[in-house]
């Protein structure tokens, strides 16, 4: 019973960070699964990957209601992912378990440095977004690999990379997200389920704890200014790299 409250809290933590940063929940929720939950990283991977898709669904809805997703951008870049992810899941039995750790803890610390970059005048309307086809798909390509072989969106590392070099307001960049990864979740979940990993004794319950606090956080995105939704993020993920390196090295 005490597993079945920690991974129904593990899903609520992963939900309510999905509809407020767009980040799939990924991020925080591996490493809670590995370290709080008990669970092998591979296990946690595939277990994610199927929170991604029920969050992606039950947030990006939320965030198309309110004008917050670049549909021909989603698009593109989703289906770009959905190569990513497949050639990533299924090329996943190929690295160690080492790997995804050092994998994981790269990106992060990739993205925390991405935040620190001055960025760009925000646009005051998203209508103003224009499609930059050619960069989607490559940040669209590289988030599927991601997906495919960490079990992760991906969306912390594609929303600064949006941000900053798509041009995209903060507000957008995260309800598009939430379209991305739906794709490349999509695409890494038969991947993974043609190697196997998946624990149902794990999936249903952190599945159930994601669903009703991602619309939580989809109301608590529109709360917030541009400005704090960065500055969360740059703190999660600084926090998050820390907690991994520290458990790692011990």
């Amino acid at each position: 019973m005490i597993q079945v409250l920690i991974l129904l809290s593990i899903g609520a933590v992963g939900g309510f960070l999905s509809g407020l940063l767009g980040i799939g929940g990924g991020v925080i929720l591996i490493p809670l699964l590995v370290y709080v939950g008990h669970t092998s990283i591979a296990v946690a991977a595939s277990a994610n990957i199927v929170v991604i898709i029920f969050a992606s669904i039950s947030g990006g809805a939320v965030h198309y209601g309110k004008g917050n997703v670049h549909a021909l951008t989603g698009t593109w870049m989703g289906l770009a992912s959905m190569v990513g992810a497949l050639v990533g899941s299924l090329s996943s039995n190929v690295f160690s378990e080492e790997f995804f750790y050092y994998l994981y803890m790269a990106l992060v610390a990739a993205a925390i440095i991405i935040l620190l970059f001055p960025r760009p005048e925000e646009r005051a309307t998203s209508t103003e977004y224009q499609l930059r086809r050619l960069p989607t798909v490559f940040i669209g390509l590289f988030k599927g690999f991601v997906t495919g072989v960490l079990g992760i969106g991906g969306s912390f590392i594609v929303i600064p990379l949006t941000i900053y070099f798509l041009d995209m307001p903060i507000h957008m960049a995260v309800g598009t997200s939430l379209l991305v990864t739906l794709f490349s979740a999509v695409a890494g979940f038969f991947g993974k389920l043609a190697i196997g990993h998946f624990d149902l004794s794990v999936i249903i319950w952190v599945v159930l704890g994601v669903i009703p606090t991602t619309q939580v956080g989809v109301w608590a995105a529109q709360k917030s200014s541009p400005r704090l939704l960065r500055l969360f993020l740059g703190i999660l993920l600084v926090g998050i790299l820390i907690w991994m390196i520290w458990s790692v090295l011990l």
